[in-house]
C-alpha cells in the first residue's frame, strides 16, 4: 500500500514538473522594453489649460499586472507613478498618474527598446476626474 502511494506521488510530481516546464511563458506588451532610466515629458490639456511634467523616469515596473514608470520631477521632490496599461495590452487600457487628477484611456502607443510614446484621452470623466487628453513620451538615457 505504501509503495503504491509513493509511486503515485512520484508520478504526479514528475508530471507536474513536466507540465510546468512545458507551459509557454506569457509575454507582456513591454517585454521588449528593457528596464532603465528615461527622460520623460508628459503634456496634457485639462479644462482648456496645458500642463507638463518633465524629469527622469525609471521602470517599467510590473505591479498587479499593470506597468508603471516612476518619475522624479525636475522641480520638486515628488515621485509620481505613471500607469501605462496592463501586462497584456496598452491600447484601450488606463493611463493614470498618482498625485495628479489624470485618468484616461490609452488611444495610441508606439515603442521600441529606447522609446515609448503614449497618447491618452478621457472625454467621459467620472468620479471627480476632468476631461483630459495628452501625450507621455520616454527616451532612454545612456
Amino acid at each position: 500500500m505504501k509503495q503504491s502511494i509513493f509511486k503515485w506521488l512520484s508520478c504526479s510530481l514528475i508530471l507536474l514538473v513536466v507540465a510546468l516546464s512545458c507551459r509557454k511563458k506569457e509575454r507582456g506588451v513591454l517585454e521588449d522594453f528593457p528596464p532603465g532610466k528615461f527622460d520623460v515629458v508628459c503634456i496634457w490639456n485639462m479644462n482648456g489649460e496645458q500642463d507638463t511634467v518633465t524629469g527622469e523616469a525609471s521602470g517599467p515596473y510590473l505591479q498587479s499586472m499593470n506597468y508603471y514608470f516612476r518619475v522624479r520631477q525636475t522641480l520638486g521632490y515628488h515621485l509620481k507613478d505613471f500607469k501605462v496599461g496592463e501586462f497584456k495590452k496598452m491600447l484601450g487600457e488606463l493611463f493614470q498618474v498618482s498625485h495628479l487628477a489624470i485618468s484616461a484611456t490609452i488611444t495610441y502607443e508606439e515603442h521600441d527598446a529606447d522609446h515609448l510614446l503614449v497618447y491618452f484621452k478621457n472625454d467621459n470623466p467620472a468620479f471627480g476626474y476632468q476631461p483630459v487628453n495628452g501625450t507621455f513620451k520616454l527616451t532612454r538615457k545612456y
